[in-house]
C-alpha cells in the first residue's frame, strides 16, 4: 500500500496493492498520521481497483481507535472515497462508517467519479 499526500488539495491518496494485508494498512496509515496528524482534515481517496487483499473489520476497528484520538472533529464533512468494482464494497463501507461518523464514506467505480465528488461538483 502506498500513501501519497496532496497538501495543496487537502487530500490523501491510498493505493492498495493487489495483496495489501491488514498489517500493511495499519502500518501505512498509522505511520502517516503519526507524522502528519493534519491529514485527518483531508479528503481521503482509496484506490482499490486492483485490491484483493485481507484488510478486515478488526483492522479497521484498530485503526479507528488511533484515528479517534487525533481527529478532534477536523474530519467533519471530509470525504473517504473508495474506488472499487467489488460488489460487496458498499456494504463493507457502511459497516466501517460507524467508526468514522463525521466523514462522508462512499464507493464509486472510477477515478473520474471520485474526482467529481472531490471537486464537489453537482450531478
Amino acid at each position: 500500500m502506498r500513501v501519497d499526500a496532496q497538501p495543496d488539495r487537502r487530500r490523501l491518496v491510498m493505493r492498495f496493492a493487489i495483496s495489501t494485508t491488514g498489517r500493511a494498512f495499519l502500518d501505512a496509515m498509522q505511520g502517516w498520521l503519526d507524522q502528519h496528524p493534519e491529514a485527518v482534515g483531508y479528503d481521503w481517496l482509496y484506490d482499490m481497483r486492483i485490491y484483493h487483499g485481507t484488510v478486515s473489520h478488526d483492522d479497521i476497528t484498530q485503526f479507528a481507535r488511533l484515528y479517534a484520538t487525533i481527529a478532534d472533529e477536523r474530519d467533519a464533512g471530509r470525504y473517504a472515497i473508495f474506488v472499487s468494482s467489488d460488489a460487496a464494497m458498499p456494504l463493507w463501507i457502511r459497516a466501517c462508517a460507524l467508526h468514522f461518523p463525521r466523514r462522508i464514506l462512499t464507493v464509486v467505480r472510477s477515478m473520474a467519479e471520485a474526482e467529481k465528488l472531490l471537486r464537489r461538483e453537482p450531478d
